[in-house]
């Protein structure tokens, strides 16, 4: 069995304390210790980087390719195809691509890293055929919610399809793009849909997702996704309480920037709240992803509240001076709780 560091320290300490307490002898305890080996994390990091890069890389060329030069449409032009047609050509082309990729899976079952990477020609193509698939359609009219619905959905079926995590992420991406386009054409164009403005409603869309890794992670064929939805939606729940303690409920851009920010004190003050609310939920419940998360955003939000509120009032070095003690302090209070926990943990 391979095991990164932090797991191998662990198990180690387990086998230390089983045999100084005489609950398994000098020999059982050797031989658990060569039971298993410690992974290269060098090596997993280099994968991790290169997946990234990779990634980073194929949406530059996506985007040099289709986007600036437009060369799928002049070939369009060229040999008279229609939109249709080119919808299907792509069709075509993602499903070559999917059942490419459910062979290289099963050949290739511990390159996760390299067939995720491979995924990304399958979100680039179904990505182009959703799109002219649906200019195609005669009542389209520029309702940009159709063609990402139909994109989340066929994200979500070739996610569970290949097992694939990234294809996975895109279609919550997809669905909060389309959230936010139909609840747009919904209202007729205008910043407000049943009285929330859109730092609202990607806050209230954000927490329905972030809720909803709970049922994920209930249903047999979508528990693989749990930890990718919780994490992608409580990320879109906080960045869209963050922005909504900037502005507010408020739906005019220009007479948002005509009133002063403490106009919305209580948004901020709330933001505040329900971070400080989940860090300590996440300290007593050792839920890391929530309590990182959280910490992230809770230092956003001190330097969100300073610029709006005393950037021109205060010395600068004075308020860094007292952001890094107060870090500082919740630093060694952390470490505290954390060798208090290891005591008991060794206690029992």
């Amino acid at each position: 069995m391979e095991l990164d560091k932090n797991q191998a320290k662990v198990v180690n300490e387990a086998i230390q304390f089983w045999e100084e307490d005489n609950k398994i002898t000098p020999e059982l305890a050797k031989e658990l210790r060569a039971s298993y080996t410690l992974r290269n994390s060098n090596a997993d990091a280099i994968s991790s980087y290169a997946l990234i890069s990779a990634i980073s890389c194929g949406l530059l060329a996506f985007g040099a390719l289709v986007i600036d030069e437009k060369w799928i449409e002049l070939l369009r032009k060229k040999w008279g195809f229609s939109e249709m047609i080119v919808g299907i050509g792509f069709t075509l082309l993602a499903l070559l691509f999917v059942i490419l990729a459910k062979r290289r899976k099963s050949k290739s079952t511990g390159s996760s890293a390299s067939n995720e990477t491979y995924n990304i020609t399958i979100v680039l193509t179904v990505g182009i055929a959703i799109t002219y698939w649906t200019r195609s359609f005669s009542n389209f009219n520029g309702n940009y919610a159709l063609p990402l619905l139909l994109a989340a959905a066929s994200y979500a079926i070739i996610a569970v399809l290949l097992d694939s995590k990234l294809l996975w992420v895109v279609m919550l991406v997809a669905l909060s793009g389309w959230w936010g386009a139909q609840t747009h054409y919904w209202s007729e164009g205008s910043f407000r849909f049943a009285g929330m403005n859109y730092p609202l409603r990607m806050t209230v869309f954000g927490l329905i997702i972030w809720c909803a890794s709970w049922i994920v992670g209930r249903v047999k064929s979508l528990n693989f996704f749990a930890n990718s939805t919780y994490t992608i939606g409580l990320f879109l729940f906080l960045v869209a309480a963050w922005t909504l303690s900037i502005f507010g409920n408020y739906d005019d851009l220009e007479g948002w920037k005509m009133i002063r920010q403490g106009h919305f004190w209580y948004w901020a003050v709330g933001f505040t709240a329900l971070l400080a609310g989940l860090i300590i939920f996440a300290f007593r419940n050792k839920n890391d992803t929530l309590r990182d998360m959280a910490l992230i955003f809770f230092l956003l939000n001190i330097y969100t509240r300073y610029f709006e509120y005393f950037w021109d009032r205060t010395n600068k070095g004075i308020f860094f001076a007292v952001l890094a003690v107060s870090f500082w302090l919740v630093g060694r209070k952390a470490e505290q709780w954390r060798s208090k926990e290891r005591s008991l943990e060794k206690i029992k």
